[in-house]
C-alpha cells in the first residue's frame, strides 16, 4: 500500500515533489486527486479533482524546469514561491465561499440550466387549457370556525409494489381523487364555505436525491413536474367548484431540490421544482375568483387562523421536533401554537405547551404516498393519507379528520 504520508528524512519540498510525480508520473498513487488536496496544499484546502489537478501540472511544470536546470532557483526561493501559491489558493478559495451566496444568479447564466429549461418549455408547450369550473352555491360556515386541508408527498414519478402499497401514476391520481370526494363530502357536512390548503411539498419524486432513486422511476424530473402540475391545477379548480381556497405551499423539500454541480442536500434551496409548481399554479388558477393564491419565499410558511399563530414547512431539516415550536417561536419573536411538518409519511400529533386556551402541537401529516420498500425494510409504515382539521375561534384545534385514501 502507498504511504501518503511525509517520511521522517523527506523536506516538505521532497514530500510534495514525491506526491505529484507517483501520481501524475508514475501512476503509483491510486486515489483520487481530491484526496491528496490537503496533503499538498494544507489543511483546509479541499479542493475538487479538477482543481487539484490542475495545481498538479503546474508544480510539475515547475518541477521539471529545476531538474532540467532552466531556471536557476535555491530552496529558500522554492520554499517562499510555494507560500505564495498556498496564499493565491486560499485567496481563491475565500472567493468561492463568498461567491456561493450569490449562485443562484450565477446558475442561472451557465449552461447546465439550458437542456433543463429547453425540455421544460418544449413540453408545456403541450398543456391544455384548464376547463372552465362550474361553481356551486357556497355553504353558509359558522363564523366561529375554520378548515385546514393538509397533504404532501405525493413522489409522483415514483413507481413500486411493497408488502403494504402499491405505487405508479394511475394510482396518485385515484388517491388525489379519493382526496376530493372526501373533502366534498366533510364539505357538505359541516357547511365549509372557505377552505385553507397547506400542501407540504414532495409533490414530485425527483431523481437528485441519490443513485439508487433512478431504479424506481417511471418518467424524467421535468416530465413529472409537467404533468403534476397541470394534475394539481385541474384538482384544485374542480374543488374551488364547492369551496373557496386559500391556497400556501412551501418553497422547498428534499425530493424536489436539484442539486447541481453534484452538491449535496440544501446546498441550493433555492433551485427546487417545488417552486415552478407553485408558479403554475398561480398563473393558471389567476382568474378563479374562488382561489386566492398565497405566495410564500420564506422556507417557513407562516398563516394566522383566529389569535392562533401556525408555521408550516415539510420538515426536512428539522432536527429536535419536540422543541422545534418553542425554538422558531424565540428565532421569530411569535409564539406559535401550532407546526405542521410532513417529511416521514405518518400522521401524528403532540402536545409540546400551552397557549392560552389551547394546547401547542406539533402535526405531522401523512403522504399521499404511503409507505414503500424502505418503511418495509425498517418494519414501520403509515396508510396513504392527508388530514382536515376544524379550527374553533375559542380552543383552536378542534377536530381532525385522518382521511385514508385507499
Amino acid at each position: 500500500m502507498y504511504n501518503l504520508m511525509k517520511q521522517e528524512n523527506e523536506t516538505q519540498l521532497e514530500y510534495i515533489k514525491r506526491l505529484v510525480y507517483d501520481k501524475m508520473v508514475y501512476k503509483l498513487i491510486t486515489v483520487d486527486y481530491s484526496e491528496l488536496s490537503e496533503l499538498v496544499f494544507g489543511k483546509g484546502n479541499n479542493f475538487n479533482t479538477s482543481e487539484v489537478r490542475k495545481r498538479f501540472y503546474g508544480l510539475k511544470y515547475l518541477f521539471d524546469l529545476i531538474e532540467k536546470e532552466e531556471i536557476n532557483i535555491n530552496k529558500n526561493d522554492i520554499l517562499k514561491e510555494y507560500d505564495n501559491k498556498k496564499i493565491e489558493l486560499q485567496k481563491e478559495r475565500n472567493k468561492i465561499q463568498t461567491l456561493r451566496q450569490d449562485l443562484n444568479r450565477i446558475i442561472r447564466e451557465t449552461s447546465r440550466t439550458e437542456l433543463f429549461y429547453e425540455e421544460f418549455i418544449n413540453t408545456i408547450k403541450q398543456l391544455e387549457k384548464i376547463p372552465t369550473p362550474i361553481f356551486k352555491p357556497l355553504k353558509i360556515q359558522d363564523i366561529k370556525k375554520e378548515y385546514i386541508l393538509t397533504f404532501a408527498d405525493s413522489h409522483f414519478g415514483k413507481e413500486f409494489k411493497s408488502i403494504t402499497n402499491e405505487y405508479n401514476l394511475n394510482i396518485v391520481y385515484d388517491r388525489f381523487n379519493n382526496l376530493l370526494s372526501e373533502v366534498i363530502e366533510i364539505v357538505n357536512k359541516e357547511n365549509i364555505e372557505s377552505l385553507i390548503i397547506l400542501c407540504l411539498g414532495n409533490l414530485i419524486e425527483g431523481m437528485c436525491l441519490r443513485i439508487s432513486q433512478l431504479q424506481s422511476l417511471k418518467i424524467g424530473i421535468t416530465e413529472q413536474t409537467i404533468q403534476f402540475m397541470r394534475f394539481i391545477v385541474s384538482w384544485l379548480s374542480k374543488l374551488s367548484e364547492y369551496v373557496k381556497i386559500n391556497y400556501y405551499q412551501v418553497p422547498s423539500a428534499n425530493h424536489s431540490q436539484i442539486r447541481p454541480f453534484g452538491s449535496k442536500s440544501n446546498d441550493f434551496v433555492l433551485e427546487d421544482n417545488e417552486k415552478i409548481i407553485f408558479a403554475y399554479i398561480n398563473d393558471m388558477l389567476e382568474n378563479n375568483k374562488r382561489i386566492n393564491i398565497v405566495e410564500n419565499k420564506e422556507i417557513y410558511t407562516i398563516l394566522k387562523i383566529f389569535n392562533y399563530n401556525i408555521i408550516a414547512c415539510h420538515g426536512h431539516k428539522i432536527k429536535n421536533f419536540n422543541n422545534f415550536i418553542k425554538d422558531i417561536s424565540f428565532k421569530y419573536k411569535i409564539f406559535f401554537d401550532y407546526a405542521f411538518f410532513a417529511h416521514k409519511h405518518h400522521s401524528a400529533t403532540l402536545v409540546v405547551g400551552e397557549g392560552i386556551s389551547n394546547n401547542c402541537e406539533m402535526i405531522k401529516v401523512p403522504a399521499i404516498m404511503g409507505s414503500d420498500d424502505y418503511a418495509d425494510d425498517l418494519l414501520v409504515g403509515s396508510k396513504p393519507g392527508a388530514t382536515l382539521i376544524e379550527f374553533t375561534e375559542k380552543q383552536g384545534k378542534r377536530k381532525l379528520y385522518d382521511l385514508i385514501l385507499e
